[in-house]
């Protein structure tokens, strides 16, 4: 059965994907798209009222991953678009200041919320139950995340889960801005892909590298394909030959791109619930 969650988050793509085609200001762009995160976060709200989860399963996937996705787009445009409205027009170094207290508030959120974040990131479940299900918020279980504002559309942990990633996304935007600062001839066409990070190991790039190239997808030298990869996501790969020599002789020498069909089918299973 289609999911109406996944139809409504691919809206949000694509029509990020539209504003930023637009030739309009950066600042009008953020406005745009909060815009945008506004009407649908409202539709998804609709959509989780009509659809009456049943179990916690059900719940927890909706407040994890789901609701999370809206949110936290909204949250991250919403911090853009002020850091924009807010940014000093005067020298480099105000603006480096300025760029540094805005990593110091967006560091010091994570910071204060680590213990949770740590809990997500590594993809633990065990609390799952008491974090991501629509209950009360209870001080004593959930005193360290931040109080939810729409109680009967939230989990005890869901905004914070929204605000954290949102303010991870906002640090390396940071970086960025202070990158740019110190390189103003860099290509502003690249500026966009600086916040994709790779969290595989570099065995498994140089194995999804090594397959891309081998099925026919990659055309040109090797070679040049670890460097486009190296140079996207930042990560030296060192002597990726010597790699793939490891990666022949592996028990499972497919086992990263066997992962990846896995996540992919689970991804699809779980949106057509």
């Amino acid at each position: 059965m289609e999911n109406p969650c996944f139809d409504l988050l691919t809206e949000l793509e694509q029509q990020l994907i539209e504003i930023d085609k637009d030739k309009k200001s950066r600042i009008d762009k953020c406005s745009q798209k909060i815009t945008i995160c506004q009407q649908l976060t409202k539709e998804l709200r609709n959509l989780y009222f009509e659809a009456h989860l049943e179990t916690p399963i059900q719940e927890i996937h909706f407040f994890k991953e789901v609701k999370p996705k809206f949110f936290s787009e909204l949250h991250y445009q919403m911090e853009v678009f002020q850091y924009y409205k807010q940014k000093p027009k005067g020298s480099l170094k105000n603006k480096s200041q300025f760029i540094n207290m805005c990593l110091d508030k967006a560091s010091s959120f994570m910071t204060r919320h680590c213990e949770f974040n740590t809990y997500v990131s590594m993809k633990a479940t065990h609390l799952d139950e008491l974090y991501f299900t629509n209950r009360d918020y209870c001080p004593k279980l959930h005193g360290s995340l931040e109080y939810p504002a729409d109680l009967i559309f939230s989990s005890p942990a869901d905004p914070t889960l929204s605000c954290l990633l949102a303010a991870t996304r906002f640090v390396q935007f940071l970086k960025n801005e202070k990158f740019a600062l110190k390189n103003p001839t860099l290509d502003p066409s690249w500026e966009h892909l600086k916040s994709i990070e790779w969290l595989g190991s570099k065995t498994d790039m140089v194995e999804l590298v090594y397959a891309l190239h081998s099925s026919g997808s990659l055309k040109g030298e090797l070679k040049d394909a670890f460097a486009i990869f190296e140079k996207t996501f930042n990560v030296d790969l060192g002597n990726f030959y010597r790699t793939y020599t490891d990666i022949k002789y592996k028990k499972n020498p497919t086992s990263f791109l066997d992962d990846l069909k896995g996540g992919l089918l689970e991804k699809i299973r779980q949106e057509n619930q």
